[in-house]
């Protein structure tokens, strides 16, 4: 069986993942996942695209305000 492929987010600018976590939204979830990516939680691949995302559609840049990089699980 192989192991599933772990991922972390890397903000460049130093504020991408709290600016994105300041978004209101409603229901608290920019606020949740914005936390999570500021505590250098790691994702599986699923996860990592919802968040890239949701990164992109809240108008945060792939590769100037944040990148991905593969990691390992520990």
């Amino acid at each position: 069986m192989t192991e599933e492929q772990y991922y972390l987010f890397v903000d460049k600018t130093g504020h991408c993942f709290e600016d994105f976590q300041n978004i209101e939204d409603g229901c608290g979830y920019n606020a949740l996942i914005g936390a999570y990516l500021q505590g250098g939680r790691k994702f599986i691949v699923g996860d990592m695209l919802v968040f890239r995302d949701d990164l992109t559609d809240a108008g945060f840049r792939w590769g100037v305000d944040f990148y991905v990089k593969k990691v390992d699980k520990n």
